[in-house]
């Protein structure tokens, strides 16, 4: 297929391990600006940028979404052409209207992470492993979500808070919704996946079916459970795991620059981690809604999107 911004091997990325990199998706300069923005939100909570003293909580949350100008010149050709790339061109809605009418992207929320986990060695967490879209249900084809963006606006470093993946997992949770074509609620899903699948049941410790679904949900580094175990890190991190199914997953971190953006597949695992850095770390989610259903069934395989490509291959019976 042609693409604008991501070449072949970026492609294939995603369509095995669920994500891809992209650098420089809107230049550095716009995400410093806005960056700088959200600190004037903090001081309304008494955080201060140039007063570390001030930074006594390790997770401070904005709960807000801004439309103004300065986050407007985040949305780059580069970052449009490059979501298009993945769910294929005019079948993003947001894009679909744009120039048509005067509503801006909203970027938010901000779980601004100053030293979450910080107290401890950095490891894998056991909590907080998720996916988008909570308070929906979710189906196999889902249009809601089409990618998931994780913008960043800071230098996030190695151990310095950055998302942490869980490459292929997304191929996990597209075969188990297919297999519940009724659709689940996000927290019934991630619940039923943690505890049916070795990998993610090891990963999440999800070993007691009375585990309540809601600790996923766990947000931030710092409320993640002590696993008890020594060697995470070499377990999840160092070594790749191979399913029943020939699904490859392994956790990484996802060191990046300001301005760099992830585009992941909407059922893709992920969680925050520990920032042992001493440097705020600054990002926001965004989801790209389709226009339309994924159509996992297409008559001609060549106007399958790498997205509908990734999704249909990870559903054992399609």
């Amino acid at each position: 297929m042609r693409t604008k911004v991501l070449t072949q091997s970026q492609i294939e990325q995603f369509i095995e391990l669920g994500y891809v990199h992209l650098k420089e998706a809107f230049p550095r300069e716009s995400a410093l600006a806005a960056q700088q923005f959200l600190w004037t939100q903090l001081e309304k909570q008494g955080v201060l940028k140039n007063d570390p003293s001030t930074w006594t909580q390790q997770m401070v949350h904005i709960r807000e979404q801004f439309d103004d100008e300065l986050f407007q010149v985040c949305n780059t050709e580069r970052l449009a052409n490059a979501i298009e790339d993945l769910i294929g061109e005019g079948r993003w809605k947001e894009r679909s209207v744009y120039g048509q009418d005067e509503r801006k992207t909203l970027w938010g929320w901000w779980p601004v992470n100053f030293s979450s986990g910080a107290d401890r060695p950095w490891d894998v967490p056991v909590k907080g492993w998720h996916w988008d879209g909570m308070m929906r249900p979710h189906y196999v084809d889902s249009p809601e979500q089409g990618l998931l963006l994780l913008c960043v606006f800071s230098e996030i470093g190695p151990m310095g808070g950055s998302t942490l993946v869980a490459e292929g997992s997304h191929k996990i949770v597209a075969n188990l919704l297919a297999e519940n074509s009724d659709g689940l609620m996000a927290d019934e899903a991630i619940h039923l996946a943690n505890r049916s699948h070795p990998w993610l049941r090891e990963l999440t410790n999800s070993h007691d079916d009375d585990a309540v679904a809601a600790d996923v949900y766990a947000a931030d580094a710092d409320e993640a459970e002590d696993s008890g175990s020594s060697d995470r890190i070499k377990k999840f991190m160092e070594q790749t795991y191979v399913d029943g199914n020939g699904v490859r997953l392994r956790v990484v971190e996802t060191p990046s620059s300001p301005g760099d953006v992830l585009l992941c597949h909407p059922f893709l695992y992920h969680s925050a981690s520990q920032n042992l850095s001493g440097l705020p770390r600054f990002m926001c989610n965004r989801a790209t809604p389709l226009i339309k259903r994924m159509n996992l069934n297409r008559a001609n395989a060549e106007d399958y999107s790498p997205l509908e490509l990734s999704t249909r291959s990870s559903i054992v019976r399609v």
